[in-house]
């Protein structure tokens, strides 16, 4: 267990020691050349000083003054050294016999930048400063004889440091535009004892009138992950979910008052692991260029729902009762739940359990129909197939978090039984319902029919909005025929399961193929009125008669699951492999950039 005060003044200050050589040298060519200075946080002085009279000769040509360097923190910037005759820190015109060097006024430092470049004719500049302010202008020198070369300017002297700030890592909340406070935070992280990898913060803080907070962490103190903290709880317990285990992890507390932000110091925890959890998986990389996507993939093999980020790393796991066919973090992502493929014409059965995301409070969810395959989360809890009796057609159900209130929404035969079953149906029952997805800007679902080679779009109310796939045998309102859906055995859209309708004319699924001897794909279309043309199909992935599945990714990549084999592709839009997990998740799943707050998508 960790406990410690922090105070939001992050103290990283760096003070860089006057170097006495540097000092020495710059006294002892004072007549000819300036003193840079390089001060952090201070405004960087002027180059100054005279040039000397040089010999009868042609004039030099000066260069210009030194800029200040990159910074990391406070201000500075490195003045110009200044050279003899020919002007300090600008640049000189050429003499000419004898006569005398122009002099420029020197141009000034720049702010957070480089080290101050050569001063006067041949000076060297100042040494490089840390984050700054633009110095002043060098002066000019005094007019000398003939314009002669001088002689090196000293560096400047080592200014002293700023209070500098943590670098973020993308996607984290930008504390720029606060104003940083001072205050007291008291963090305490431990590990949760039903899942090792997550650690769970508490804190205290004594900024007053503080309303709101993060916690950003990751592998480094250059963080890349970031956490909502639970400020309506009285010791702000929040979950820090996404790192693998065994690992140290380095965190500080974001805390927020209006504009003004007050900054823990960073500090660390250790991660633990699963018994029994998969292990770490290795990328095998395709021959795009395009980056993967950045988040998590969540998965299922066997009785185990697990999650891990894109460089393969299991970061969270927990081991249920039965085998699974779809794990799903909630809506609010507190909490992980797991089902399995349960009968598919009965009236009762199948098992949908849930657990906190710390492996806490696992419970099996108490469903009214015989549940099966697959569910999906929504604001108000989940929905779910399931049938009301043998022989009868799939319903959607819908029902609180906990399973409380489970109640039919539509009873899918009145789109699905305008659809005949398609050659070689391995389901023979009135229908097979095998997906269900969520839509949150337009609270609506869509569902797949296993043999009726069709997808149905329904709203929250149980309206039937639409569909797509083959051609229907009776009269439904906004069917759009899909290209290539003909129910044949050798179809390019034969059997589907897992889909996504990313935007309202575009939609991706898992084509299975015949059961014997189908060849599996990822069909993209653009829905149309009434017809839907295929864009691509992408067959890489191998084949899988049975579950399956496919997902647009937030960045614009596609990602293909087959779940007889557990390969999991991401490819790009223009279907080129990204990279691969082999035998990841043997069921459905799906991809989230963050594991905090809704699902996302439409």
């Amino acid at each position: 267990m960790l406990s410690m005060p922090r105070t939001s003044s992050d103290p990283t200050t760096v003070r860089h020691p006057l170097r006495a050589a540097a000092a020495l040298l710059a006294t002892a060519l004072s007549a000819c050349v300036g003193a840079g200075s390089v001060d952090n946080p201070g405004t960087g002085s002027a180059g100054s000083g005279s040039g000397t009279s040089g010999a009868t000769g042609t004039g030099g040509t000066g260069t210009p003054a030194g800029t200040g360097g990159q910074g990391t923190a406070g201000s500075s910037s490195g003045a110009a050294g200044t050279g003899q005759s020919g002007g300090d820190g600008g640049s000189s015109a050429t003499g000419t016999g004898g006569g005398a060097g122009s002099t420029a006024t020197g141009t000034a430092g720049s702010a957070a930048g480089r080290g101050g470049s050569a001063g006067g004719a041949t000076g060297t500049g100042g040494a490089a400063g840390r984050g700054g302010t633009t110095g002043a202008a060098g002066r000019g020198g005094a007019t000398g004889a003939a314009g002669r070369g001088g002689t090196t300017g000293a560096a400047g002297a080592s200014g002293t440091g700023g209070t500098g700030t943590t670098p973020i890592g993308p996607g984290l909340t930008d504390l720029t535009g606060f104003t940083t406070v001072s205050c007291t935070i008291t963090p305490t992280v431990t590990i949760a004892s039903g899942v090792g990898m997550v650690g769970v913060a508490t804190f205290t803080t004594t900024l007053a009138g503080a309303e709101r907070a993060v916690i950003q962490f990751g592998k480094t103190s250059t963080y890349t992950l970031e956490a909502p903290v639970n400020w309506a709880d009285a010791t702000h317990r929040t979950l820090l979910l996404g790192m693998p285990g065994n690992t140290t992890v380095h965190y500080r507390i974001v805390v927020i008052q209006g504009t003004n932000a007050c900054v823990s110091a960073d500090a660390t925890y250790m991660t633990g692991t699963v018994s029994g959890a998969p292990a770490n998986l290795t990328p095998t990389k395709g021959t795009s260029t395009v980056a993967p996507a950045p988040g998590f993939i969540v998965a299922e093999n066997g009785t185990f729902a697990y999650i891990i980020n894109n460089q393969g790393e299991v970061v969270w796991a927990h081991k249920f009762p039965v085998s699974l066919s779809r794990a799903l973090m909630s809506f609010d992502g507190n909490y992980m739940y797991g089902r399995d493929v349960g009968p598919f014409n009965a009236a009762s059965g199948g098992n949908v359990y849930r657990v906190a995301m710390d492996g806490s409070g696992e419970m099996k969810l108490t469903l009214s129909g015989g549940t099966h395959h697959d569910l999906t989360v929504t604001p108000t809890g989940i929905a779910y197939p399931a049938k009301q009796a043998a022989g009868a057609c799939d319903c959607i159900y819908v029902a609180g978090p906990d399973g409380s209130g489970s109640k039919v929404l539509v009873d899918l035969d009145v789109v699905f039984s305008k659809f005949a079953l398609g050659p070689g149906a391995q389901a023979s029952e009135k229908c097979h319902v095998n997906a269900i997805r969520y839509y949150k800007d337009t609270d609506t679902f869509s569902v797949s029919d296993r043999e009726k080679d069709a997808i149905a779009f329904i709203s929250s109310k149980g309206e039937v909005l639409g569909s797509i796939g083959a051609t229907p045998t009776g009269t439904t309102p906004n069917h759009a025929k899909a290209e290539g859906a003909d129910s044949t055995t050798s179809s390019v859209w034969r059997v589907q399961h897992g889909h996504d309708q990313y935007e309202p004319n575009k939609i991706l699924l898992w084509s299975n193929g015949s059961f014997s001897g189908g060849t599996s794909k990822i069909l993209h279309y653009t829905i149309s009125g009434s017809t839907a043309k295929l864009d691509w199909q992408y067959t890489g992935t191998g084949n899988s008669p049975t579950l399956s599945d496919a997902q647009h990714l937030p960045n614009g990549n596609f990602m293909a699951t087959n779940s007889q084999s557990g390969a999991v592709h991401e490819i790009d839009p223009s279907q080129k492999l990204i990279q691969s997990f082999s035998n990841l998740s043997k069921g459905y799943s799906s991809h989230r950039p963050t594991l905090y707050g809704p699902p996302p998508g439409r």
